[in-house]
């Protein structure tokens, strides 16, 4: 029978293409330590070398931070409520360390060059980048 050609590969995004050669050792440890420490992604964002590694992993990690924060707050205020706050009690105490985790996680991978994608938030960051 009649076999269609198998479909071309999607072209790779423009940061997946941009070797980690080409960007500087100092905007590679401000985009990497950005996960971590949240005001750094703003700095990373100012950067001159207007790479699009360093703008898309400056809003990830942005996009992280204050999705945690928004997690905690959420937990916090359902933990709130009577008798349907005893469900988030058990959640509340993980979200730190598991954020702390994660944020060095990501901070390590792309201080390597790694393509980090952070779940839900990377999903955004690159629609959002894809349209501009």
């Amino acid at each position: 029978g009649y076999a269609p050609p198998p479909p071309e590969p999607a072209a790779a995004p423009v940061y997946a293409r941009q070797s980690v050669a080409t960007i500087r050792p100092e905007s590679r440890a401000l985009v990497a330590l950005s996960y971590p420490f949240w005001p750094l992604a703003l700095l990373a964002l100012l950067d001159g070398s207007k790479s699009p590694f360093v703008r898309r992993q400056a809003l990830q990690a942005l996009g992280f931070n204050f999705g945690v924060y928004g997690l905690w707050f959420a937990l916090s205020a359902i933990a709130a409520v009577p008798l349907i706050g005893f469900s988030a009690w058990p959640l509340l105490p993980l979200v730190v360390p598991v954020a702390v985790v994660a944020s060095f996680v990501y901070a390590y991978k792309t201080w390597q060059g790694e393509d980090v994608h952070v779940p839900i938030v990377g999903d955004f960051v690159d629609n959002r980048l894809a349209s501009e």
